[in-house]
């Protein structure tokens, strides 16, 4: 039997931060993912913004938004995830949102993060693509775009070399629990004893702790649906660009990609289809009507994909607490700020445990780090990359300039890609201009040599759909 000093349940951006700290401790770690790969969930399909505030003042989520805010540089260096803190201008279009903008002001700079009231002239000097039709606005120069699939798998990455067991396609399907507390995990891959369990299920906590004999709490979908715009757009826009807020969400924003390409979005539609990722015209041009009234050459000719994403929407916006009924299960989940707040995350549910009696402590040896690879993309001297490894000559994706030699370090790592779609999460290949038209043969036949399974059986994503349905002999 798996034993576990700490069973996280959940391989999105939470429980792979909460795993990667745990890791470098002496406590036995086990995380589990009910799918493939890490990053299936909000984690996957995420604007991929780690803002600088975030909810109400004075709450946990707003404590360690602000505590992981000053991280980034640092943590995505170590981590070898790309992140760059281009600030964000926050628009009032027309004089009635202008008159507002002070009481925006006092609610964001109530969190401790920096602002700055500037006018149309101003906010236009900070991104020249901005409407015609500015009043003014906000400046928000701590606001940064991160790549949230490479954060999460290099948490998970981290915590593996620090040995903790980070299981994929291993699901939770029941619980022992006695005298208040969980002892055992019933998994596919067998029974867990536990000490403790951390519940970073996301969009399925609920159900997660109706299996433990926790508290009774439900999530559903907020579905959020996104246009992605080519980087021959990306390239003329300099920040974050942020409608004023709406009283339950953010609203349609522009965002700069760290891979050069544009997100517009989210959309924001409670449901109860939990599975449900389609994207619907309606929304898909309500999109593009308010992120033009913000930058007006906002266009669907720079098109590549839409596609939509279920963040976990509950009862509270924010958990990272001890359940009220089972004394060693924890909650860890957020409905729109998980990527924001995963630095300090896992700090705190170390804190929580320590505090509650996991003797945890700091090992001296453990990494914090994972090695860094070169990439074509962004090399000083791409010429140069060659000498490192000859591999660097063959470009398989080329409208990301991934070459054979990413893509192997990700089909070699400690949490390798195991489909085309992984290979995608770990090094943008098959993720460009083209979706994958011209490269994904030549990631599949990658894939196959590091599998030993022929292309043709290679998935896409998920447990189904393989690139082909079989082979000629010729």
């Amino acid at each position: 039997m798996d034993r576990a000093d700490v069973l996280v349940v959940g391989g999105g951006v939470m429980g792979a931060a909460v795993a990667a700290r745990l890791s470098q401790t002496t406590a036995r770690v086990l995380l589990v993912e009910e799918q493939d790969d890490l990053a299936e969930g909000a984690s996957k399909a995420n604007a991929g913004i780690a803002t600088s505030f975030y909810g109400r003042p004075g709450t946990l989520e707003a404590r360690l938004i602000a505590e992981s805010n000053p991280r980034w540089e640092d943590l995505c260096g170590r981590l070898d995830v790309p992140y760059r803190r281009i600030g964000a201008v926050m628009l009032a279009v027309g004089p009635r949102e202008a008159a507002g903008l002070p009481a925006v002001y006092e609610a964001i700079v109530a969190h401790g993060a920096r602002a700055e009231l500037v006018t149309a002239e101003q906010a236009r000097d900070l991104e020249p693509l901005i409407t015609g039709d500015c009043a003014g606005g906000i400046s928000l120069p701590d606001e940064g775009i991160i790549d949230p699939m490479r954060l999460t798998v290099a948490y998970a990455e981290l915590a593996a070399r620090n040995g903790a067991t980070i299981e994929r396609s291993r699901r939770v399907t029941g619980f022992s629990v006695a005298d208040g507390e969980v002892n055992e995990a019933e998994t596919t891959g067998g029974p867990v004893r536990v000490t403790f369990v951390v519940n970073a299920a996301g969009l399925f906590a609920d159900e997660v702790s109706r299996m433990a004999g926790g508290e009774s709490f439900r999530m559903w979908p907020r579905q959020g649906q996104y246009w992605i715009l080519d980087r021959a757009f990306g390239s003329r826009l300099r920040r974050l660009v942020y409608p004023i807020p709406m009283e339950h969400t953010r609203g349609a924003q522009v965002v700069p990609t760290t891979n050069g390409s544009v997100l517009l979005g989210p959309s924001a539609a409670d449901t109860e289809l939990r599975l449900d990722k389609a994207t619907d015209l309606a929304t898909l041009r309500w999109l593009l009507e308010q992120t033009r009234k913000l930058v007006p050459d906002v266009s669907d000719a720079y098109a590549i994909k839409t596609y939509a994403g279920n963040r976990p929407a509950g009862d509270e916006i924010f958990r990272a607490r001890f359940d009220h009924n089972i004394r060693n299960l924890i909650h860890v989940g957020s409905r729109s700020a998980g990527v924001s707040v995963s630095p300090a995350l896992g700090d705190h549910v170390l804190g929580l445990l320590r505090d509650a009696g996991l003797a945890a402590i700091d090992r001296a040896e453990a990494g914090d780090a994972i090695p860094t690879v070169p990439r074509l993309l962004n090399a000083a001297d791409p010429e140069e990359l060659p000498s490192l490894d000859p591999r660097y000559r063959h470009v398989v994706c080329a409208c990301e300039q991934v070459t054979a030699v990413e893509i192997s370090a990700a089909l070699e790592s400690r949490v390798p890609a195991t489909s085309i779609d992984g290979v995608r999460k770990r090094t943008r290949a098959t993720g460009g201009r083209c979706q994958g038209s011209v490269c994904m043969v030549g990631v599949a036949f990658l894939v196959s040599q590091h599998t030993g399974q022929p292309p043709e059986c290679i998935r896409h994503g998920g447990f189904g759909g393989t690139l082909g349905v079989g082979h000629a002999d010729y």
